[in-house]
């Protein structure tokens, strides 16, 4: 009797069991069905920022026969050369378990010839599968420079069809003339191993571009290259070996993140003015921040300073309505640094700031109209601070210096001593401070 309950039991919990990863599989078959593309070369190697476009039997057939008809769905590879495509079952797969899809990696050669490659077949609702790519540019790259650049000794001075939407340079190309690109409809852009350098407009008003994928080959980036392409929202030069970005290379685009590339050591003017960054983050071999450089980006949140920088330039970081978080990284090397007027003028939501201690001279009204701004804090290396360097024509709780003598002032370089709660000072050093600053020594304090 003892064994018949424990067989009864044991039978039991095998049912529960069953029952349980049936129910788990039906779960599964809900969820939507997720296609990852890998794209390679001939060698093998992973490409990214690829575009890779998805076709039913129905589209395919007409791809065939016009390769500009739209493709169901698009998506870039990533840095590992997959395109993820996630297919709901609602969308994707009513009244149906399965469905034929291709997958097409198309390079644009000029208006009328086109070279594609492709993988596909059955895909399952709920399930996820795999396909690989494999693109052989060799051929179609050596019909691209003729048919549709024009080029002389490795510079390519222009595209002959500017309705042309995807466009991957030839090896040759060792330099894009000024204007090359001017206000054409490439959309999808991938720039040759062996170009060194974008010249000035090249790309300008090319609003139609999404993606542009960079060479670790390129060192220079002139001015106004991609100015006005409202339509590039992300940027990865972290390949590059470029060392200065030009003036207004990148003003006015939708970018909203950017990669930047440990060579880097200029922001030119206005480079990122009314952008739409989120988060900045600088290598640390930056030295200068141009004047303007990132003016007027309303959606600036947070930016990470180089502790080595030499100048953050005139209205570098004006307007900056949103900016929250001022930072700085790595090492000091030199203290001979200027933060130049009105650095960050009419930034609203900025609550406290270190500057980095690179710092040497902070200029005229740096904080003018920073509301919120309550806690100052200045490295030792400071030694000269202009007028209305420190007032933001608000209140301040607190300014902190760490300099063991104290910095040479204007007149007006401080706040009225009824805006502001305290100084503090090195330890030590009250007495020195209070001499040097009679008018605020009762709002001194030492640091503990």
């Amino acid at each position: 009797m003892n064994m018949c309950k424990i067989l009864s039991v044991a039978l039991l919990g095998i049912c529960v069991l069953l029952f349980g990863c049936k129910k788990e599989r039906l779960s599964e078959n809900d969820n939507s069905s997720i296609v990852e593309i890998t794209v390679c070369n001939s060698k093998g190697e992973l490409l990214e920022n690829q575009l890779v476009k998805m076709y039913d039997e129905a589209t395919y057939e007409t791809f065939k026969e016009k390769q500009t008809t739209k493709a169901l769905c698009e998506v870039m590879t990533d840095k590992n050369g997959k395109a993820t495509f996630v297919l709901e079952r609602q969308k994707w797969f009513a009244g149906t378990k399965s469905r034929e899809l291709m997958f097409v990696v198309l390079d644009a050669l000029d208006a009328a010839n086109y070279a594609w490659w492709s993988k596909g077949g059955t895909v399952t609702a709920g399930q996820k599968q795999s396909f690989k790519i494999e693109v052989d540019r060799q051929k179609a790259g050596e019909k691209t420079a003729e048919s549709l650049f024009l080029m002389e000794d490795g510079v390519l001075k222009g595209i002959k069809d500017k309705n042309v939407s995807q466009v991957i340079l030839p090896t040759e190309v060792k330099s894009i003339a000024p204007g090359a690109f001017w206000e054409s409809n490439v959309e999808s852009l991938v720039l040759n191993e062996g170009l060194e350098s974008i010249g000035v407009q090249a790309f300008a008003r090319c609003k139609k571009l999404v993606s542009v994928s960079f060479p670790s080959s390129l060192k220079v980036i002139e001015k106004h290259a991609f100015e006005d392409c409202v339509a590039l929202a992300k940027l990865n030069l972290s390949k590059t070996h470029v060392e200065e970005i030009g003036s207004n290379a990148f003003r006015e685009t939708g970018l909203k993140s950017v990669a930047f590339p440990s060579s880097l050591k200029k922001i030119g003017p206005q480079v990122f003015l009314k952008t739409q960054l989120e988060n900045v983050v600088l290598p640390a071999e930056v030295q200068e921040v141009g004047p303007e450089a990132f003016r007027e980006v309303v959606t600036l949140k947070s930016v990470t300073l180089p502790n080595n920088i030499q100048k953050i330039g005139w209205q570098a970081f004006y307007g900056c309505t949103k900016l929250e978080n001022v930072n700085y990284t790595g090492s000091m090397k030199s203290a001979n640094g200027v933060v130049e007027s009105a650095a960050f003028e009419g930034c609203e939501a900025l609550t406290r700031i270190i500057l980095p201690q690179s710092v040497a001279e902070v200029q005229e009204g740096i904080f003018i109209e920073c509301p919120r701004l309550k806690q100052i804090i200045l490295p030792e290396s400071v030694k000269k601070i202009g007028g209305y360097g420190l007032r933001t024509n608000y209140s301040v709780e607190k300014i902190v210096f760490k300099g063991y003598e104290p910095p040479a002032l204007e007149e007006t370089s401080l706040p009225f001593v009824d805006d502001i709660t305290s100084i503090v000072v090195p330890k030590g050093k009250l007495e020195a401070y209070k001499a040097a600053y009679a008018d605020y020594h009762k709002i001194m304090v030492e640091n503990p």
